[in-house]
């Protein structure tokens, strides 16, 4: 299977301490930013795999097939 043209995306996710994310790489995901397989479709794409070591709110973006991702610590209330 081809890989289709990524589309453009924007978002946040709250993710937790030392718990493992696969992160999507060839946005095909409909679980995006998360990966839910679909890469296996695909010859040669694989996930990112990430562990962060607090809880983080990660905000994300990808354009013209460019990831960018900005990294805020959860604030205590």
């Amino acid at each position: 299977m081809e890989r289709k043209k990524e589309k453009d995306s924007i978002g946040k996710l709250n993710v937790k301490k030392d718990q493992r994310y696969s992160w999507c790489n060839c946005g095909e995901s409909k679980k995006y930013p998360l990966c839910d397989g679909s890469h296996r479709e695909l010859e040669g794409i694989q996930p990112v795999r990430i562990w962060f070591h607090d809880d983080l709110t990660v905000f994300f973006s990808r354009e013209k097939g460019k990831l960018q991702l900005k990294l805020e610590k959860i604030k205590e209330n």
